[in-house]
């Protein structure tokens, strides 16, 4: 019985690698499926030019183009116009109480609300970068609902809903108390109906 030495084992083993690698190359054509939507499309691949074997180009598949239908686009167009409308309401520092400023920009937003009146809402309640964050968690919420209590007593029918983010998303980020201010506030969003 003849005894194989590593080195000539090792050797085989390369070539064999070498003869797969170099095997694998052979073809010249090939097909993908992309999928679209519910069916599959073929891409076209095409063999290049007979200067290099190696090299293919992939033809995309034809560009797919969606229609948006008036209903959405007068739909998005309200939601933009509205949200323009839409004013901050800005606190007092460590309360959630409503000025007559922040009632007034509230009458004219509730305006603009009664209009589109299935329109949804978004009231998001900020703090300045004062005070714990639990503690900006909580007074955020309570000016956010501060914010709906005074929208639906106004008489806006609206679906509502309120969210806090604390100090975790200033305007501003200078350490002054007219930067402090501008983050004491309550933000009105519209939101997109699903």
């Amino acid at each position: 019985m003849r005894v194989v030495s590593a080195k000539s084992l090792c050797m085989v083993v390369v070539m064999l690698l070498a003869g797969l690698v170099s095997l694998g190359g052979c073809s010249k054509k090939s097909v993908v499926a992309i999928t679209s939507g519910t069916e599959a499309v073929p891409a076209k691949v095409e063999s290049a030019p007979p200067k290099s074997s190696k090299e293919e180009r992939v033809q995309p598949p034809p560009m797919m183009v969606a229609k948006a239908d008036d209903a959405e686009i007068a739909a998005r167009k309200a939601r933009e116009a509205a949200q323009k409308q839409l004013a901050d309401i800005y606190f007092a520092y460590d309360k959630w109480a409503l000025s007559t400023e922040g009632k007034n920009n509230l009458a004219q937003s509730a305006e603009a609300l009664k209009r589109n009146s299935s329109t949804k809402l978004l009231i998001e309640g900020h703090c300045d970068e004062r005070g714990s964050r639990e503690y900006n968690l909580v007074l955020g919420e309570k000016r956010a609902q501060e914010t709906r209590r005074y929208l639906e007593a106004l008489g806006i029918k609206n679906p509502v809903t309120i969210t806090s983010f604390g100090k975790e998303r200033p305007v501003c980020t200078e350490h002054d108390e007219s930067c402090y201010w501008k983050n004491r506030r309550a933000h009105l969003v519209v939101e997109e109906s699903k």
